[in-house]
């Protein structure tokens, strides 16, 4: 039983208005305030919103299914930021964070893709963007809805089905969470709310506004309502980050040998054979891959520590703020015409905006990122860890270097600013009639969508070349190690933008992308009452799903060997680049050198940095970054056109794989006996069986090249049976049970025929989309035991097995070029089909399964004298053993492990405490959760993976209403300051992620009438 539905919420604590409106609507609430509260003695009479919750209680227990429901004023009763958060006090829920606020869910060991949200009962999503510590974060191409774009206090309920019945629309192998707005007729009458709060983040010490209202009237047989809802939000987020682990005995990654570089000399290391090249500056022919152009050798010592199979190092530590600046606004209305007990219509609409601007600065090492693969012959001083030598160095006893000093490595000064907006909306049209005694119709008709729009992102940076003394020590903390960069990171005269004799053009990449979800549905479902008993249920739904994908870039990565037309290599063209150069970006620098002859005007300085990470002494709290903003105000970077100091034209031809679009097109069919009986002796037996029949079409259409495309069609079937049956063991104890067959269709992130490629000089990679893809398949069993001791209490348990028959996974193996299908025209000087690339395609692959146990209490102090009556406490825990067969790379005789579920915590609490004395209240709220795994295989061929450590959030409420209908409230989330806290290798645990948020507070204010 969902925490929150059980928990007594305070009936002065200041709500949301969509909360409020229907804060009052039980019968058996408003009967309980008539009767007020008896505290003379015998019998308590709960009151206000307690009789609400014990509303939802009722609703638990006499539905079908399993269920968990919120109620409004649960909602409200919780200092929560949005309602991921408030969702995961349910058992079997977890949730992901993202800036400090919950984004996704998962769902009893099962993420977004597997999890449908509905909108008033009509498929929701929605697509926007990551706000990660790593630059370039990704966009939502999936299924998954993301709950950071809609504002909580839109919504008056959530109901969250564990179990499937025929009747319920398909594509989830783990729940179904609907979302619910307010209607009119939820109480009748005139009534409005309006709430205000001021929010304060202690991070960067910032100040935003929180505004809600609503108003409501009904007449006769006519309602309306409307309601709204603007916030910001300017979070701040620091640490430290090394998202991707290099393995030393993989052959692309050494470094500069123990001697001076001489293929013939004892000592070098000759990591691969030689690699011919065409460079400008060096004409054509062959070099050793380990190319060392400084000449100076490895110190022996430390080069034989960690010239060891086995020995894993970081690839790109570094330092790292974001800093996000979000608007939300929200609508919703609702008309209702009810002119009789047998006739309901209702319309309801939903909108919603969500505008993020994202700012990312970072500091980090680029060199040891660099394989060789040919990089030192092509870009002499560009060449990466070739070119870098190792002076010193510590690997611990599991094979993780936890100290290293380098000498000629390359610093990476980083700016990234995303502007997007998401707009979200759905509109339905719900008619349902009784006709006679036994027959009831219902007909529903609407249209959802989702609409990403992302003008730009520009990520610019400075490099810091051929840097000596470069100290990275974990020793005494990995999770913030102490990073000598070697030189003074806030002076601009150690760092260039131009090119330096490195024979690339700047480091400036532009994306603008979009991403546009829409679906049209309807659906006609009619009940027959064969007996009292008996009915029969039938119906049938088609929905229509659109999802098209767009991507252009300008990308540094892609930009290719430099064009030049002078030895010198600083003089770069614009516009016409000799044909050797063609389809790649060029860049005046010449001409910039010339306007900006000193980078200032372009820069800006970070400071402050680390204020909540508890650095070690001497770690760096200032750095020198590119001004983004500059960049687009002086030079036009944005422009999408050639200017005097480059082609900034933006191209799809880079990144075919996110130019694409998906038709979808699904009818179900169904039928179901719903039955509530009595049995052995008069026990109440209710429940559903049925089956329900599914057809899917679908078209994914994609770029196969820059000038070709692709539809490849598909199609399947899918009987799915299902069974929901309790009974009443003796009064007040209830046992239930479930089954359902499942299936989950795959993302639209992975339907695409075509891909992308990323053509840099030694870290070559393809990603290619597979539309044949088949669903997800499961079959779920649940058994429960449910006991209502008194009024307003609850205790329950819960066991869950999910038999998993086909999974997909996103597979990378070493190939040629040519096997990926995309054109060779894409390929720069020096490469070609033959070439191999790190390609990454979706495949199906064999299942594995879930089980696990959920244990609920919910218990209001009321047995106790005095004012500890008044207290109460709400809790869960979960357990869930999961286990699936991973391959470590894409073949036949591909390398398989098993592990658990991605993002699936073994344990889980969610405990509540809380005091309600109907004028003042007060709460803690208590979310954990163990260590899990977030990715699997880390690196091809390599049986470990990423995980996230263990998080606890505390989470604290206050409330005093003033008088009738006025609360004043103050939330308090996050007090520990939980830091984002990932790791990779399950043993060697090198240290991915360590992020903080801070502390966020609200005080606020509401009033009712």
């Amino acid at each position: 039983m969902l925490a929150q539905a059980m928990t007594p919420a305070d009936a002065s604590r200041a709500q949301s208005p969509a909360q409020q409106a229907a804060a009052s609507s039980s019968p058996t609430q408003e009967a309980a305030e008539r009767s007020g509260d008896d505290t003379s003695g015998g019998d308590i009479v709960v009151t206000g919103f307690r009789a609400a919750l014990e509303g939802a209680i009722d609703t638990k227990r006499r539905s079908a299914n399993i269920i968990d429901a919120i109620k409004a004023d649960d909602m409200a009763s919780f200092p929560d930021a949005n309602l991921a958060e408030s969702i995961q006090r349910i058992p079997g829920v977890s949730i992901q964070r993202d800036a400090g606020e919950g984004r996704n869910v998962t769902v009893r060991g099962l993420g977004g893709d597997f999890v449908r949200t509905l909108l008033n009962g009509i498929e929701a999503f929605s697509a926007t963007t990551g706000s990660t510590l790593g630059v370039v974060a990704g966009i939502n191409r999936t299924r998954g809805f993301d709950y950071s774009t809609f504002a909580s206090e839109l919504f008056s309920g959530v109901t969250v089905s564990k179990s499937q019945s025929a009747d319920m629309d398909e594509g989830s192998l783990a729940a179904t969470i609907d979302l619910q707005t307010a209607k009119p007729f939820d109480k009748k009458g005139v009534r409005g709310a309006v709430s205000v709060q001021g929010a304060y983040y202690d991070a960067n010490k910032s100040y935003a506004p929180r505004l809600a209202g609503l108003l409501s009237a009904t007449s006769g047989s006519f309602g309306a309502l409307i309601s709204g809802a603007y916030s910001k939000r300017r979070a701040q987020e620091e640490g430290y980050s090394d998202t991707s682990q290099s393995d030393y005995s993989d052959a692309l990654n050494g470094f500069c040998g123990r001697a001076t570089d001489d293929p013939n000399q004892a000592g070098s290391q000759v990591i691969n054979t030689a690699i011919p090249f065409v460079n400008t500056l060096s004409g054509a022919g062959n070099r050793p891959a380990n190319q060392c152009f400084s000449g100076k050798p490895s110190d022996p010592t430390a080069y034989s520590k960690i010239n060891q199979p086995n020995v894993f190092l970081p690839r790109n530590p570094g330092l790292g703020r974001f800093e996000l600046d979000q608007e939300r606004i929200g609508l919703t209305a609702a008309l209702q015409y009810v002119p009789s007990s047998d006739t309901k219509v209702t319309l309801d609409a939903v909108y919603s905006q969500f505008k993020q601007d994202r700012r990312d600065y970072a500091l980090s090492l680029a060199s040891n990122n660099r394989n060789v693969n040919g990089a030192s012959a092509a870009f002499p001083l560009f060449a990466g860890r070739v070119d870098s030598q190792i002076i010193d160095v510590n690997v611990d006893p599991n094979g993780q270097v936890d100290y290293m000093k380098l000498n000629n490595v390359d610093i990476k000064h980083i700016q990234e600013v995303t502007r997007s907006t998401t707009k979200t909306y759905e509109i339905g049209l719900t008619f349902e009639q009784n006709i006679g005694d036994r027959l009831k119709l219902r007909a529903r008709a609407g249209k959802a969508g989702s609409d990403y729009n992302q003008p730009y992102t520009v990520l610019i940076s400075y490099d810091g070349f051929n840097k000596d003394g470069y100290i990275w020590d974990a020793r005494n903390d990995p999770r913030r190690p102490l990073i000598n960069y070697g030189y003074d990171v806030t002076n601009l005269a150690n760092v260039t933008f131009t090119n330096a004799g490195t024979g690339l053009t700047p480091d400036i990449r532009v994306v603008r992308a979009g991403v546009r979800n829409d679906l049209t549905t309807g659906a006609l479902d009619a009940e027959y009452e064969l007996t009292n008993a008996l009915s029969l249920k039938v119906g049938g739904m088609y929905k229509k799903f659109r999802f098209v994908s767009t991507q252009d870039q300008r990308f540094f990565a892609n930009n290719g060997p430099p064009c030049v037309v002078s030895a010198s290599n600083n003089a770069a063209v614009a516009g016409s680049p000799p044909a050797a150069c063609a389809g790649y970006s060029t860049f005046n620098l010449a001409q910039f050198a010339s306007d900006f002859p000193t980078l200032e005007s372009l820069s800006q300085t970070l400071t402050g940095f680390g204020r909540q990470l508890d650095l070690p002494a001497g770690s760096v709290t200032s750095f020198v970054v590119p001004d983004v903003q500059a960049f687009i105000d002086k030079v036009g970077v944005t422009c999408n056109c050639a200017n005097k100091y480059g082609d900034f034209r933006l191209s799809y031809v880079t990144a075919l794989g996110n130019n694409r679009r998906v038709g979808e097109d699904d009818k179900a069919l169904y039928a179901q006996l719903n039955f509530d009986v009595d049995v052995l002796g008069g026990r109440q037996l209710r429940g559903n069986a049925g089956v329900r029949y599914v057809k899917t079409d679908v078209a994914s259409t994609g770029y196969t090249s820059a000038t070709s495309q692709i539809t490849v069609p598909n199609s399947y079937t899918d009987w799915l049976p299902s069974l929901n049956a309790s009974i009443d063991v003796v009064p007040n104890l209830m046992a239930r049970f479930a089954f359902a067959k499942v299936m989950a269709r795959p993302g639209f992130n992975a339907l695409t025929p075509g891909g992308s490629v990323n053509t840099t000089f030694g870290a070559q990679s393809a990603t290619i989309g597979n539309p044949l893809l088949d669903p997800y398949r499961a079959k779920n069993y649940d058994l429960s035991f449910e006991y209502y001791p008194q009024k307003g209490a609850f205790y329950g348990v819960a066991l869950f097995y999910k038999d998993i028959g086909s999974t997909i996974q996103n597979l990378a193996a070493q190939e040629a070029y040519s096997n990926t299908g995309l054109p060779l025209s894409l390929l720069p000087a020096g490469q070609d089909g033959t070439t191999i690339y790190t390609v990454t395609r979706f495949r199906n692959t064999s299942g594995g399964s879930i089980k696990g146990v959920e244990v609920n209490i919910q218990q209001p102090f009321t047995f106790l004298p005095g004012a500890l009556k008044k207290f109460g406490f709400a809790g869960n825990y979960t357990y869930v053993q999961s286990r699936v067969l991973y391959y470590l790379s894409a073949g036949l005789t591909a390398t398989t492990t098993y592990d658990q579920f991605i993002n699936v915590s073994p344990n889980s609490v969610n405990a509540t405490l809380f005091y309600d004395d109907n004028r003042f209240s007060t709460r803690v709220s208590v979310a954990y959760r163990d260590a899990y795994l977030t990715a699997l295989p880390f690196k091809a061929e390599v049986p470990d993976g990423n995980y996230s450590y263990s998080t606890t959030n505390v989470d604290a409420n206050i409330s005093y209403k003033i008088v009738p209908g006025l609360t004043l409230t103050l939330d308090m989330l996050n007090l520990t300051n939980q830091a984002a806290d990932q790791y990779s290798g399950a043993i060697r645990k090198a240290q991915r992620v360590y992020s903080v948020t801070g502390r966020q507070f609200f005080l606020g204010a509401s009033f009712s009438f």
